[in-house]
């Protein structure tokens, strides 16, 4: 399964298309979600990522909503009760945690 921006082909990934007319998208770089539901950086865990959606129209993700998005709602199916704020919450707390050590 691809990430986010793989699937979506918005091209704000780090040398993408668009990246430097839209800027970076925080989910292709957020490092502590390496690895979430197996995806890279943030690639699976686009919907709980801040930012990821801009409040400038022209920067936002181009599902805009994830609820609509076909990667999000695929995510939903394929992982079920693991694809929540809580257990990406605890993911991230443990990947912080790993950071230090």
């Amino acid at each position: 399964m691809k990430n986010c921006w793989e699937k979506n082909k918005c091209g704000r990934e780090p040398g993408g298309a668009r990246e430097k007319k839209l800027g970076t998208c925080p989910v292709a770089t957020y490092a502590l979600a390496d690895g979430f539901l197996g995806g890279v950086n943030g690639g699976r865990a686009c919907a709980f990522i801040v930012g990821s959606l801009a409040p400038n129209a022209e920067q936002r993700c181009e599902a805009k909503d994830c609820f609509r998005c076909d990667f999000f709602n695929t995510l939903r199916k394929k992982y079920k009760n693991s694809l929540n704020i809580e257990v990406f919450n605890r993911y991230i707390d443990n990947s912080r945690t790993m950071a230090l050590d």
